[in-house]
């Protein structure tokens, strides 16, 4: 049985991907009656059953196993993104870890032979979601429009590329039909330079922290045209408030997903007026199955 937990990793703010999965994890856990917290200089000097590293940098990732390895009797860690290089500490980390959390299946089949133990996960859990704060009118928009909101936490190039796929809306803009607008939200200002000439009758700037959820109630389509990823936090909150969600194949998405062929400006515009009925039939893992795969290790 699972008494307790440390986290390494942070929570919101700021703002991202795995920040938000880490306090969802917590929130989760608490529903559960499961004594939890995020590491500090106050956990060394205490004892846990799970130590779940969420560091993304190898060496960071090793740092936090070996003290994981010293508080907790077991250790894991999730796989935030879709690579696990092969440098030292990662071929030292995939030995000395007890389990690791895949955030989807491209991945998984990847990499799951390097580990005693895997599963995958989805990023969010359903007993930590936490519900809208229904703010309302955050954008002034036209009723005969289709806003398309896309999310880039910061202007990041792995491989020669956007990360988050930015830059293809933005050079394809012009093409998109008349009826559709872009909602780009950069908190960090990443692209604020790359939009200063386009006209606000295509794209709808947003370079500040907002609330996502409600923003996401604003929009009519989520569009995730990434180079690669995980199992985006954005896109199973889109598809749990139901929302229209398209994104390029670069991994396995979830069944409600509308993919199109990465790069590919057509197939994307085609997606875009696909139909989609079964957005609402989404729903995230729940923790026990969290709490079942890390109680059997």
């Amino acid at each position: 049985m699972i008494n307790n937990v440390v986290i390494f990793g942070t929570i919101p703010p700021p703002i991202g991907g795995v920040t938000k999965s880490i306090e969802n994890l917590l929130n989760a856990l608490i529903v559960k009656n499961i004594t939890v917290e995020i590491f500090s200089k106050r956990s060394l000097f205490k004892r846990y059953d799970i130590a779940h590293i969420h560091y993304s940098k190898s060496w960071k990732r090793f740092a936090g196993l070996i003290i994981g390895k010293l508080l907790a009797k077991k250790v894991i860690f999730t796989l935030h993104g879709n690579k696990y290089n092969n440098d030292f500490f990662n071929r030292i980390n995939s030995k000395i870890s007890d389990g690791v959390i895949f955030l989807n299946a491209t991945v998984y089949e990847k990499y799951s032979n390097k580990f005693k133990s895997s599963i995958i996960l989805t990023s969010l859990f359903k007993e930590g979601i936490k519900s809208c704060s229904n703010n309302s009118n955050m954008l002034e928009k036209n009723p005969e429009k289709d806003y398309l909101l896309i999310y880039a936490y910061d202007k990041v190039y792995q491989d020669g590329k956007d990360i988050y796929g930015v830059d293809f809306i933005l050079n394809h803009i012009d093409r998109l039909e008349e009826k559709y607008v872009i909602v780009l939200l950069d908190p960090k200002k990443g692209y604020e330079s790359d939009i200063e000439n386009i006209s606000k009758e295509k794209l709808l700037y947003i370079g500040h922290e907002i609330d996502f959820l409600s923003l996401l109630n604003e929009v009519d389509i989520y569009i995730r045209p990434t180079s690669t990823d995980g199992n985006s936090v954005a896109v199973q909150e889109a598809l749990m408030f139901g929302k229209k969600v398209v994104a390029s194949n670069v991994v396995e998405r979830a069944k409600e997903v509308i993919t199109y062929k990465y790069e590919d400006f057509d197939d994307f515009e085609n997606k875009l007026s696909d139909n989609v009925d079964n957005a609402n039939t989404y729903e995230p893992d729940s923790i026990e199955k969290y709490l079942d795969y890390i109680g059997k290790l």
